[in-house]
């Protein structure tokens, strides 16, 4: 089984839509809006938006694109530009804080002749989430066998510009952050999530954190700046 991580550089996925919406628009009625670009396109220009994680999709029985997205940024916005594109069928937002929220979002199935996505339909492979949407560019990562994975990326290239990061054999994302702790280094942590002492304003103390434990302050303190310093070296690395 092999595997192909790409990106697409810019936002070349929504110009032929574009194109022929205004096209269309202009036949039809000299004062229809001139912005008639696809959802896609408006997000990617958008600087209120920082990100986009696509987790999951499905097409529908009624050719009905369902997409589950992570975004961070401006939910007024995104908001906005659902409402505004002709292909969202329908949407929820659930928002996670002010700056980052959940999209189920439900799009008419992607003109197989101008969208980018139909190059998802016509091939055996699947996508590993998520499919990342940061500063005009989309990193993906796609499994199947080499010769349909090569005629996706032809595919693709037809419609944006792609460029290929890596391709190998797939051996799974690496390991997860909490492989990098000893038990007790886990249990530590565990423990200070479980009685408050990350919370804001913090509700419990290291001291509650060493009674859980059955050990000292000093032990406890130890175990969870190790512990710590071993998270975040493997979240930024």
């Amino acid at each position: 089984m092999r595997f192909v991580e790409v990106t697409v550089e810019g936002d070349e996925w929504g110009e032929e839509i574009a194109d022929a919406g205004e096209s269309e628009a202009s036949d039809q009625d000299e004062t229809a809006p001139t912005d008639a670009r696809s959802f896609d396109a408006r997000i990617a220009a958008e600087d209120a938006i920082v990100r986009e994680e696509l987790l999951n999709w499905r097409m529908s029985w009624n050719d009905v694109l369902n997409q589950l997205l992570f975004v961070v940024g401006d939910r007024a916005v995104y908001e906005s530009a659902l409402e505004s594109a002709p292909e969202i069928v329908g949407y929820e937002l659930k928002p996670v804080d002010d700056e980052r929220f959940y999209a189920y979002v439900q799009e008419d199935s992607p003109d197989a002749e101008q969208s980018w996505w139909a190059a998802f339909f016509g091939h055996d492979f699947i996508h590993v989430p998520p499919v990342v949407v940061e500063d005009g560019t989309v990193r993906l990562t796609l499994l199947g066998e080499f010769e349909a994975l090569r005629e996706v990326v032809d595919d693709l290239s037809a419609t944006v510009t792609v460029e290929i990061e890596e391709i190998g054999d797939y051996r799974g994302r690496g390991p997860r952050v909490t492989d990098q702790l000893t038990a007790r280094q886990y249990r530590a942590l565990r423990q200070a999530v479980d009685c408050g002492y990350y919370e804001i304003p913090r509700e419990g103390s290291l001291a509650d954190v060493a009674g859980a434990l059955d050990c000292t302050e000093s032990t406890a303190s130890d175990l969870l700046r190790r512990a710590e310093r071993a998270v975040m070296e493997s979240v930024l690395s």
